[in-house]
């Protein structure tokens, strides 16, 4: 992974990153047909209380039929309301190449508040079509609520 901060950029606040991994795979015609191949390139700026990001990745797994390539595409922002309490909400869609071509999204909105030894934070998050389909049963929702005490 390669990280270009704002000495870099030339622009306070902004961080650039990119990485590439590939991955030797025994070959054979049936299932296997090349290596695994990764890239993912991504920003984040952060501006006063704001902080927004995007990453893009791309993923080759190298078979030789289904499931060959997936594309990915991740957004996110937060607001620091002030020391003590945030706001973010994120976006996550990732779409896989094959004869079904579903794809997975999921959001996510948070609030963290914390005052010295207390931190409390909810999140509420959807996914649709959890496994790359679209049954009932591939649909979510989720709270959760974290409470820390720190002494």
């Amino acid at each position: 992974m390669v990280e270009a901060t704002s000495e870099v950029t030339g622009m306070e606040g902004l961080t650039l990153y990119g990485g590439v991994a590939s991955i030797n795979q025994y070959q054979d015609a049936a299932a296997i047909s090349g290596d695994k191949d990764e890239w993912t390139v991504g920003a984040k700026y952060a501006v006063g209380g704001f902080t927004l990001g995007y990453q893009y990745s791309k993923e080759d797994t190298g078979r030789a039929t289904t499931n060959t390539e997936y594309q990915n595409d991740g957004y996110g922002i937060t607001f620091a309301i002030n020391d003590d309490l945030s706001v973010g909400y994120n976006l996550y869609k990732s779409h896989k190449d094959s004869s079904t071509d579903v794809e997975v999204e999921a959001s996510s909105i948070q609030v963290a508040y914390s005052v010295g030894g207390l931190s409390v934070r909810l999140a509420d998050a959807t996914v649709d079509n959890a496994l790359y389909a679209t049954a009932d049963t591939n649909q979510r929702d989720a709270t959760t609520l974290s409470v820390a005490l720190a002494f």
